[in-house]
């Protein structure tokens, strides 16, 4: 399921803000309106507010900024890869990650100097200290600068020194906080998934039944031309019957199924595709190929998963008028599979209007169900299309 990146990060920061806001304002008591006129409160009071929003150890907007960022961008980032098992992967982003982070906060830390040293130092220090900074060179000094010595002082001082200025408070604040976001997020992120999952399923089952004229029934008739077919020894039409009966049964039984053996979906993809062979027998403008290859490692795939693919070719990428083809390679491999379907695009294309219910649904099961553990890659060329699909299964 994918989440909107800048959608979650603006919540989660209005979030953090509003609360930090309140949080400040409630807890000091120094810039209440005793009364005066507007003028009075401009020139006092207000300078004392942008103090307390921006400068101050507490200030929300610098601290709600920071602490979003770390928290939403651990979450979307860098757990998925824990998730996943890529803890050599996760390790390494995390490290970067926190060195992006010391580096911002040095950033901050040169910003809020630059601000008292530029813009609001009239406001809250006395005449006294204004003259001292002056002779010690530190008014109105450029922000670069300022940057380049805050480097200086934490190189000098060493790491003990380093998480001292930080803050240790602050450092396992951060870390609870993102601890407690992150697990939030995934719980939630997870029924939601699920529950999609379980529609999608429901869907499926209601198009599989509504397809489902008495499948006892029609088995049964198949059958019965199978007999009869092989009893007028018409091995080719006892052939086909067999490959239609097997992937009637396997759309079937199989779509009740949550996951279904590598082996039976790829026998399911076989069928299917001689029975188009069978369907246009030797024609001189259409070819058909198919690659087939499993490692025989177990594996297990979600049922009818990858036939959408092989149909959207057939269906848009032959014509007896034209010459036409229809490439199928699937290949299982330490339990990956690729897929990889390249079919013509025939002039007649745009006539065979469909649904298009199939591809979209079988768009969306991947992204549930093999949520950042596969890829799909649609490549149109001027006379060709080409499929690329891989699945971690």
């Amino acid at each position: 399921m994918q989440i909107n990146k800048w959608r979650l990060f603006g919540l989660h920061y209005a979030f953090v803000f509003t609360v930090l806001f309140f949080w400040t304002f409630t807890v000091t008591h120094r810039y209440g309106y005793n009364g005066g006129d507007w003028f009075h409160w401009v020139s006092f009071i207000w300078p004392l507010v942008v103090r307390a929003l921006f400068l101050e150890k507490d200030a929300p907007v610098l601290n709600a900024l920071l602490l979003t960022l770390f928290a939403t961008f651990f979450y979307l980032f860098i757990f998925q890869d824990l998730i996943q098992k890529r803890f050599k992967r996760f390790a390494i982003k995390f490290c970067l990650f926190l060195g992006f982070l010391l580096l911002l906060q040095i950033v901050l830390w040169a910003f809020y100097d630059w601000l008292l040293f530029n813009y609001t130092y009239e406001y809250e220090k006395n005449q006294a200290w204004i003259e001292t900074q002056k002779n010690n060179g530190n008014l109105f000094r450029p922000f670069f600068s300022l940057l380049a010595d805050s480097f200086k002082i934490l190189t000098h001082n060493g790491f003990a020194n380093m998480l001292l200025m930080f803050g240790i408070e602050d450092i396992i604040f951060y870390f609870l906080y993102t601890a407690f976001f992150t697990l939030i997020m995934y719980v939630w992120q997870s029924r939601k998934r699920e529950a999609e999952l379980e529609k999608l399923q429901r869907e499926t089952e209601i198009q599989s039944l509504k397809a489902q004229l008495n499948p006892h029934f029609l088995f049964n008739s198949l059958n019965t031309i199978y007999s009869s077919a092989l009893t007028e020894k018409d091995t080719s039409t006892a052939q086909l019957v067999q490959q239609l009966s097997g992937i009637l049964r396997h759309s079937v039984e199989e779509v009740q199924q949550e996951k279904t053996d590598i082996q039976k979906e790829m026998a399911f993809i076989e069928k299917y595709v001689a029975l188009q062979r069978a369907r246009l027998p030797e024609h001189p403008n259409v070819s058909i190929q198919s690659q087939l290859f499993w490692d025989q490692e177990s594996a297990e795939i979600a049922p009818l998963l990858l036939i959408p693919f092989v149909e959207n070719a057939f269906q848009y990428g032959v014509s007896i008028d034209e010459p036409s083809f229809v490439k199928v390679d699937l290949r299982v491999e330490d339990r990956k599979l690729h897929l990889k379907v390249t079919n013509s695009i025939t002039t007649h294309h745009e006539e065979k209007k469909g649904a298009g219910t199939g591809l979209k649904n079988a768009k969306k099961r991947l992204a549930l169900l093999y949520t950042d553990r596969y890829s799909l890659r649609c490549e149109p060329q001027k006379d060709t299309f080409e499929l690329h699909l891989t699945i971690d299964l």
